[in-house]
């Protein structure tokens, strides 16, 4: 079963980050039009936001239901689009995942409306020292609820450029909900992904180069040693293969875990393809990715994957 993949264009999540930077204290949130790909993803081509009698409270968001009636009304018969999900904030509460209360809604309307499916996005504002000009920087993240499963999915995002068409034949014409808007905000980030890639299960078999380093039994052993460290170290590792067959790591450092931190980071470790010798790279958040210092691929290289991130958690990446 392949990791849902949330298809959205740059533009869009630039007005979602817009938005939750007006409310640095209070939920916001809006609504997402799109449609279902054949293989089950979801395809944003619209991200409504607020409307003007919508309320704001610290632990709580309610949409403006006209607005959201109006909009939804225009979008569907005027460009086909179906209402797939909705998004909010949780400003700077810490929590970058559904809360209770977000997984008892989504699942009441499941049942209620009967939908197949339905996305629900989380932004967070993260404060970042070493963004010039922006005190923070909005995390948004993909979940997916069904009514088959008990709990959601957690998904990548493949970020198409530029703006969607939809809101690109907007015009002045159109219903005063549609126009509705912010300033975009460049700074926001997401787990990125592609059409291409796969992601890997770990009991399903795959075919493999002659030349990949764990196409050998050494290098398969590895693979499944820092698979399973990870998995059992960290939330919500995942591992994928990209289409040169690079493998890659992703997983979560949850509020109030071992470091004891509020705010989720997200870790990225790619793996090259020649693997050991040249050193992984490490990725967190929106941070550029680095190999890891004095790299040695003969011995102990889940060690010193897990070291250079206790650095990070000690102060020492500057160093």
């Amino acid at each position: 079963m392949n990791q849902f993949k949330t298809l959205i264009y740059e533009q869009e999540l630039e007005h979602i980050a817009g938005w939750v930077q007006e409310y640095p204290n209070l939920e916001t949130g809006g609504d997402l039009f799109g449609f279902w790909t054949h293989s089950g993803f979801p395809v944003v081509q619209f991200v409504l936001g607020p409307g003007k009698t919508s309320r704001h409270n610290q632990t709580s968001f309610y949409q403006d239901r006209e607005h959201l009636i109006k909009a939804g009304e225009i979008l569907r018969q005027k460009h086909g689009l179906q209402h797939i999900g909705e998004w909010h904030s949780h400003h700077q509460m810490g929590l970058a995942r559904p809360s209770g209360g977000d997984e008892q809604t989504v699942f009441n309307a499941l049942r209620q409306y009967n939908f197949p499916k339905f996305l629900l996005c989380i932004a967070n504002l993260h404060s970042e020292r070493e963004i010039v000009g922006s005190k923070y920087i909005v995390n948004v993240g993909a979940f997916l609820f069904t009514p088959s499963s008990p709990s959601y999915q957690t998904g990548s995002w493949v970020v198409l450029p530029d703006k969607s068409p939809i809101r690109q034949g907007l015009s002045l014409g159109d219903n005063p909900s549609l126009l509705r808007t912010c300033r975009p905000n460049k700074n926001w980030n997401v787990y990125k992904t592609t059409l291409e890639e796969q992601r890997l299960i770990s009991t399903e078999p795959i075919e493999i180069s002659n030349d990949i380093w764990y196409s050998t039994k050494r290098g398969k052993a590895l693979l499944k040693e820092i698979f399973d460290f990870l998995r059992s170290s960290y939330k919500n590792c995942e591992m994928f293969r990209t289409p040169s067959e690079e493998i890659y790591f992703t997983f979560e450092q949850n509020p109030n875990d071992r470091y004891g931190y509020v705010t989720a980071d997200k870790w990225r470790v790619d793996i090259p393809n020649n693997f050991p010798q040249s050193s992984p790279k490490i990725k967190l958040n929106e941070r550029p990715s680095s190999e890891i210092k004095d790299w040695n691929g003969e011995s102990q290289v889940v060690r010193q994957i897990e070291a250079c991130i206790q650095r990070y958690y000690n102060g020492e990446w500057s160093k």
